[in-house]
């Protein structure tokens, strides 16, 4: 496996995650207020997560070489 491999799989992880994301932000508009709080709590972790991804996909795919 290359970075540059390594890297794709970061950004498919990436998009997983902001799909998962987006679906949270659409039912955090219309939760119950007893259940905001959790949704919101899984918001941030899931969007630090993907940020994370975006961050490791973006460093990988700057390295030069072929396999780690």
């Amino acid at each position: 496996m290359t970075y540059q491999e390594w890297a794709e799989e970061y950004k498919e992880s990436a998009a997983l995650l902001k799909q998962r994301t987006d679906h949270l932000k659409k039912q955090m508009i219309t939760a119950h207020p007893s259940e905001l709080r959790d949704l919101q709590f899984r918001f941030r972790i899931m969007h630090q997560m993907y940020l994370d991804c975006l961050s490791t996909a973006s460093l990988l795919g700057s390295r030069k070489g072929g396999s780690f």
